[in-house]
């Protein structure tokens, strides 16, 4: 398979599945489908990222934004989501948090609305058949190009590389923050779907790889529900009723992150 044969064999594949993700979501008001949507919409900015170096630069990057931005769409339901789990998980807290989890719902209702409607009146699929399109144009008009493997071990490699640097800045600062974290999440999450993408190519098995990537993943991505769901209660505070109870909540969430960073660092320094 040529290198440009690859890309189309996982694009379209990927792509087909984000549209479905957009018309199931047309005929449903399903979370769970925007999550999803999501994150097939990620996977298709990890695969832009992978192939940029065969790409028009400024179409790579234009195109991985229109990816962010209708993932970012996907993403405000799923945060309120977010945000209303971590708030009831406690039954001690259930009740001081019940007209707060009552203002949340409300909020989680309009977001799906926006969701809905700002995926449906983007008209997805065009956007991905176009995506799709115009890559395979620019690959197909070189003059040459790398086997698939030799350029799926280099990306992987590339990726490795800087997760590596993340992963060191992470774990050696002393005290280091939610962004240092942040950015290893990001990278390993890149490296994860390279891996997925072009294992058939790939010399030996990289199934172990994933699966310590997806653990540290699990841990980094419970930091993040609570950092983002923080920012949430922080932006809305003045429309979610009791400012005490909302002070309060931000506080549990802040407890909550305490332990997650320090799980975080702890998964770090073990992988």
């Amino acid at each position: 398979m040529s290198t440009a044969d690859g890309f189309v064999c996982l694009a379209t594949s990927i792509s087909a599945d984000a549209a479905r993700r957009a018309h199931a979501l047309h005929l449903k008001a399903d979370p769970e489908v925007l999550h999803k949507l999501r994150v097939a919409l990620r996977r298709l900015r990890s695969l832009w990222w992978a192939y940029e170096p065969l790409l028009d630069r400024k179409d790579s990057e234009l195109q991985r934004g229109e990816f962010k931005s209708l993932a970012n769409a996907a993403g405000k339901t799923r945060d309120w989501d977010i945000l209303r789990g971590l708030l009831s998980a406690d039954q001690s807290m259930q009740h001081t948090f019940a007209a707060l989890l009552e203002s949340v719902d409300e909020h989680r209702a309009e977001a799906l609305s926006f969701s809905r409607r700002t995926i449906g009146n983007a008209g997805v699929e065009q956007i991905l058949q176009r995506a799709l399109a115009g890559a395979r144009q620019q690959l197909d008009s070189r003059a040459s190009s790398p086997t698939l493997a030799g350029f799926a071990e280099d990306r992987v490699e590339s990726a490795e590389n800087a997760l590596r640097k993340r992963v060191k800045r992470a774990a050696s600062e002393k005290g280091s923050g939610y962004v240092a974290l942040h950015e290893v999440r990001i990278a390993g999450k890149k490296l994860r779907y390279l891996l997925e993408f072009f294992s058939p190519v790939l010399d030996g098995s990289h199934q172990a790889a994933i699966e310590r990537l997806t653990s540290v993943q699990d841990e980094l991505g419970k930091l993040n529900d609570l950092v983002t769901s923080e920012t949430l209660l922080r932006e809305y505070s003045f429309q979610l009723g009791e400012p005490k109870v909302v002070k309060e909540a931000v506080g549990y969430l802040q407890d909550q992150k305490k332990h997650h960073m320090h799980n975080a660092h702890e998964a770090l320094r073990t992988a």
